[in-house]
């Protein structure tokens, strides 16, 4: 009693630090909920709760390495469309035709959100890759209606016939590809068995995107195609214009 005051507490058995610093960790186990749903309540009690100045909280564990991942399959996303801008740049040799084609892709991913919303899904890694998995299926279907107009523009044809007629050509092939594609994911998103409720949001995201962009790519393509080709036919004629008022 004369260096120190003894008294009888509580105290934790094993004292784990982190970065230097003293932590306490709480782990959870997942029962019938999805991860973001859990996240979501944990930190609406952590809002609500008073916390001292000296202590912070921070969720880790699945929920940082689903963070993590979905960093990841974002920055992967930014770079597969970069590649194929470039190498449709390459084939097409112009740098506007691309643009045209994956001008349908930002339909592609509501078409993703709404089916995963619609059926009360979460956006998981799983559904993020099927997402990712659009990329090449939208592209196609674009470049298929975009090579037969420019190959009727070259035959001759005037823009509006060129549009009009690649459009119903080329209705077939895109439905063709597209019905494929989700009659092959429809098992994939109504199955049942074990194991389903892990890869079911690939097929709801596949087929969302794909029947989302699949009806407005055969309306918004074409009406994108003939926006910058009018306005490359107007350049054009004020060009041979100058050219004649010089001559």
């Amino acid at each position: 009693k004369e260096v120190a005051t003894v008294v009888e507490d509580f105290a934790p058995p094993v004292i784990e630090r982190e970065n230097r610093q003293r932590m306490i960790g709480i782990n959870v186990t997942l029962s019938g909920a999805a991860l973001s749903q859990v996240v979501g309540g944990i930190q609406e009690i952590i809002a609500q709760t008073d916390i001292p100045e000296d202590v912070y909280l921070e969720i880790g564990g699945a929920y940082e390495d689903q963070q993590e991942s979905f960093a990841d399959l974002i920055t992967l996303l930014v770079l597969i469309i970069i590649l194929v801008y470039i190498v449709m740049a390459t084939q097409f040799e112009s740098f506007r035709m691309p643009f045209i084609i994956l001008f349908s892709l930002p339909f592609a991913f509501t078409g993703v959100f709404l089916a995963l919303w619609l059926t009360g899904s979460s956006l998981s890694v799983i559904a993020l890759i099927g997402a990712i998995m659009l990329v090449g299926i939208v592209v196609k279907n674009g470049i298929v209606m975009v090579d037969f107009t420019n190959l009727l523009m070259e035959r001759g044809n005037s823009l509006f016939q060129a549009v009009i007629a690649s459009g119903k050509s080329r209705l077939r092939p895109v439905l063709m590809t597209s019905l494929t594609t989700i009659l092959g994911m429809l098992p994939l998103a109504i199955g049942s068995g074990e194991g389903s409720e892990v890869w079911r949001p690939m097929g709801i995201a596949v087929i969302g995107g794909l029947t989302f962009s699949t009806v407005l790519t055969l309306v918004v393509v074409p009406v994108v195609y003939t926006m910058f080709g009018s306005r490359r036919m107007r350049r054009e004629r004020r060009r041979m214009q100058r050219l004649f008022e010089q001559n």
